[in-house]
């Protein structure tokens, strides 16, 4: 009986383990599409935006490559990537 009980909590155990890992690579799935949308964004609009602004989106970029591990902070780099991109547009009017 003791088997049968200990079988159980380790398959109770380790499906909990699955699906927390599952959640969380899809989570960094996303994390790098979103990486991988943005870089493309500065590639097409190179023009829109500041030097400066691309540098510092890019350095952003790169942390959020590495921290793959933790989506949490990946998605912060994106955010903040995001954020330096928008400080540093140029604006259209300038552009007449």
């Amino acid at each position: 009986m003791k088997t049968i009980r200990m079988t159980f909590a380790l398959m109770v155990l380790s499906l909990g383990l699955a699906t927390t890992t599952q959640a969380q690579v899809g989570v960094t799935d996303n994390c790098q599409d979103d990486i991988k949308d943005l870089e493309d964004d500065i590639h097409d609009n190179r023009d829109d935006y500041t030097a400066e602004s691309i540098a510092r989106a890019r350095t952003q970029l790169t942390q959020a490559k590495t921290n793959r591990v933790n989506p949490a902070k990946c998605r912060q780099n994106v955010l903040e990537a995001r954020k330096e991109l928008r400080e540093g547009k140029h604006d259209k009017k300038d552009k007449d």
